[in-house]
Order: C-alpha cells, then structure tokens, then sequence
C-alpha cells in the first residue's frame, strides 16, 4: 500500500472513542493545541483512516462495540503499514488487567478517563517526540 504524504507539518493523532462526548472533548483540545485531529467512533472505520491518512498517533478506548481496542490494536500491530504507528489506550478501566492487556497487546502508553487537559496534552507530546503543535 502507498503511503500518503504529509502536507502539513502539523502531527496527525486519530482518536478511536465511541463515546460521543468524550470524542468531541478530546477532539477539541487537540485540535486547539495544533494537533490535526481525525475521529472514528468503532474500529472498522479506524482502520479506513489509518489507512487513508496514516496518523502519528492513535488514541483508542478499550470498551466500543463490535471489536474491543485490545483487538484493533492486535490488528493494527499485525500489519506492516500500521505497526510502527503508536497506539495510546485512553480509557475509564483502570484496572491493572486492563492496562496489562494493553501494552501487551502493543499499546505504547495506557491513560486512565477521567483526564485534566494539562496532563492529557502532556502525556500526549511525550507519544510524538519531536512534535512541535502549532499556537492556536
């Protein structure tokens, strides 16, 4: 598969959630600390965007319909064009079997909902070395 280019020097970062208002929430932060943000609410169409705009980061829930985060992080580190993106498991199950699941399912990092926004933007720059988001 081709990969797309980036036109912008802004870091992509797609946000798996099935939580609408957590979505939009973690959407709009994002998006005003520079960060071009894509959202998929289900796994299915998370793949589509991964595959359409290739991210610097995936941010994906643990608990969403038809197939659990821990599954499509399986899936995307089963593939060769979607296993070196980072995945970070932002969920409401702070469980240490959860965040166990987690990275060895090949998450990067595991955050616990709910989140302040200073750290949320804080543990999400350390997932982008090297990212620098534009001032809004």
């Amino acid at each position: 598969m081709k990969h797309m280019e980036h036109t912008t020097s802004k870091k992509r970062i797609l946000i798996v959630e099935d939580d609408a208002e957590v979505l939009k929430t973690f959407s709009s932060l994002l998006s005003r600390s520079g960060y071009e943000v894509m959202t998929a609410s289900a796994a299915m169409p998370a793949f589509f965007r991964v595959i359409q705009t290739r991210p610097d980061l995936i941010l994906a829930d643990l608990r969403m319909p038809m197939m659990n985060g821990l599954e499509m992080i399986g899936q995307f580190k089963a593939h060769e064009d979607t296993r070196d993106i980072p995945v970070v498991v932002v969920t409401g199950s702070a469980s240490e079997e959860s965040r166990a699941a987690a990275f060895k399912a090949g998450c990067a990092g595991f955050l616990t909902k709910p989140i302040e926004p200073v750290e949320f933007l804080a543990q999400i720059k350390k997932f982008l070395p090297g990212a620098k988001p534009r001032q809004p």
